[in-house]
């Protein structure tokens, strides 16, 4: 990508934590990136090309962090044990409770889909890529025997992009659900579930996965 586009997506995407999409101008944009307008134009045809890309990228950019993160278990994992223990490390970072805001940007540019045809043509392209990519990884499991084979791997895929964007809904409330309470549900629906692990089996492997408090001390 070339260093001025990404200048702009990036500048873009940091004033989304100020302004709504509609409300930014050429001017706050220009600005914010330190680009010039010709350069603006010579990489997107106009200010609302430059805002649907930025908010595809900001819409994909947790997905894509997550994604990146199992691969990486996938890439140095030797056993389903070791791949448990990764897997849980991944459902600890993306189930934070900080990433609230992430979680409701993408909520919300759900709706604006619907509301504009041309960006969900764009949103629909981009979500293909992260299911296609997180179905393959799925298969992949399969094919090791980490994970059962007899459910479909795209219906894997969107569950786990389900239950990520749904945490925002409890996140609502007062009274929310503890972080723990929350991801010792996931380990269950992905071990006894997706891997087939029994009660116990899934019991014991957490009481030996140490948290992230506990990684940090040592």
């Amino acid at each position: 990508e070339h260093p001025t586009r990404r200048n702009l997506l990036t500048a873009t995407i940091q004033l989304f934590e100020e302004f709504r999409a509609e409300d930014l101008t050429i001017e706050e944009v220009l600005q914010a990136s330190g680009v010039s307008k010709g350069s603006l134009y010579h990489h997107f045809k106009d200010l609302g090309e430059l805002l649907d890309e930025a908010m595809l990228t900001q819409f994909s950019m947790g997905v894509d962090e997550h994604i990146a993160l199992i691969e990486t278990v996938l890439q140095t994992a030797n056993s389903q044990k070791e791949g448990l223990e990764g897997f849980r490390t991944v459902t600890r970072i993306s189930q934070q409770s900080s990433l609230r805001e992430q979680r409701s940007f993408r909520m919300n540019l759900l709706l604006r889909a619907d509301r504009e045809p041309a960006l969900a043509k764009k949103l629909a392209l981009e979500q293909q890529r992260l299911t296609d990519a997180l179905e393959a990884q799925i298969k992949r499991m399969q094919d090791l025997g980490w994970l059962r084979s007899d459910f479909n791997a795209r219906a894997a895929a969107v569950l786990i992009q389900a239950y990520s964007i749904g945490r925002r809904v409890d996140q609502i409330v007062e009274d929310t659900v503890s972080e723990e309470d929350w991801n010792t549900l996931i380990f269950e629906v992905i071990e006894q579930g997706l891997m087939g692990l029994s009660a116990d089996e899934s019991s014991t492997a957490l009481a030996e996965t140490p948290s992230c408090d506990e990684n940090k001390t040592k």
